[in-house]
């Protein structure tokens, strides 16, 4: 594994340069629009952008790095492994360096990227969550362009997910096996949710007593006695996978908070981000008054053509 005062260097300069992407624009993608009638359908599918720009910037980003690498080190992109942009050595050596990007249209509802990666793989390693938050340039249509961008760390995302979620025997998180035997494309390495789904109330009665008698465990998700009660429980009851598990908007992580109030708060075009996600709702409103009048709004968007 790399030194760690070097790898906290390698950190420190990505980080600086991926921070310097806010106010670009991502020109290889454009959404033309000519007429205003067109925006309340537009404002309803811009965030299924997202997926693509979170590729593109994966890319973007990678070759971005690469402008301020040496001899000895380079960074290359992993699709479909984690993380998205992994700081090789020449030499071999394992660098524990990398970034995982989440992009982020700021109009939306929420920062639907999801985080599995288990804290016990983070460990010891140096990787950031890179959540790039972007919009049009027109608000409904143009070009994305980046509004901010949040460098956290990874390990600490990790663990705020799992002290959020952990909460035996309503809902169990579980740590993915030893599987570095396994061939790549069979190794296991994010952590799952599961809901209790008894509905039979002495069970439930039953359940709660036997945590009870595993404080530590249940209070600890990462303890080793915590995955016993998990096997525990999970061997018993009857759960069921959990598919929106891991969702980064809903792990209450402290920097993420932040930086989701700052990019709302940001002001576009004379208005708040906070104030166009509401504006834009208002243009498919059954109220014909609030829909006329998001609508000569975003006329004068239009009309700038």
């Amino acid at each position: 594994m790399m030194d760690k005062k070097l790898a906290d260097q390698w950190i420190a300069k990505a980080e600086r340069k991926l921070k310097s992407l806010a106010g670009e624009e991502i020109p290889a993608l454009s959404l033309n629009s000519l007429d205003a009638s067109e925006a309340p359908f537009l404002g309803q599918i811009v965030s299924k952008l997202s997926p693509m720009i979170g590729n593109l910037l994966e890319n973007r980003i990678v070759n971005f790095l690469n402008e301020t690498r040496d001899q000895d080190h380079y960074w290359v992109r992993q699709d479909p492994d984690f993380p998205d942009a992994l700081l090789k050595a020449t030499s071999g050596i394992d660098t524990g360096v990398g970034f995982e990007v989440k992009a982020w249209y700021a109009l939306s509802t929420e920062l639907t990227g999801r985080f599995r990666e288990s804290v016990n793989l983070l460990a010891g390693k140096n990787i950031k969550v890179v959540v790039v938050s972007w919009m049009m340039s027109h608000v409904v249509y143009g070009t994305p362009k980046i509004l901010d961008v949040l460098v956290v760390d990874a390990l600490e995302v990790a663990k705020s997910r799992d002290n959020h979620y952990h909460k035996p025997p309503d809902y169990l998180i579980n740590e993915p096996n030893d599987t570095t035997a396994r061939t790549r494309n069979l190794q296991q390495t994010n952590v799952l949710g599961y809901k209790w789904q008894e509905t039979d109330a002495q069970k439930s009665v039953k359940a709660k007593k036997f945590v009870q008698q595993h404080p530590h465990a249940a209070s600890d998700p990462h303890s080793p006695e915590a995955q016993s009660l998990v096997d525990d429980l999970m061997n018993t009851y009857k759960y069921r996978l959990d598919t929106n598990f891991a969702k980064i908007d809903r792990i209450d992580n402290p920097e993420i908070e932040a930086f989701k109030s700052k990019v709302l708060a940001m002001t576009v075009r004379d208005k708040t981000l906070t104030e166009w996600q509401k504006l834009l709702s208002k243009l498919n409103s059954e109220n014909e008054v609030e829909a006329e009048a998001a609508g000569k709004i975003i006329q004068s968007i239009y009309d700038e053509l």
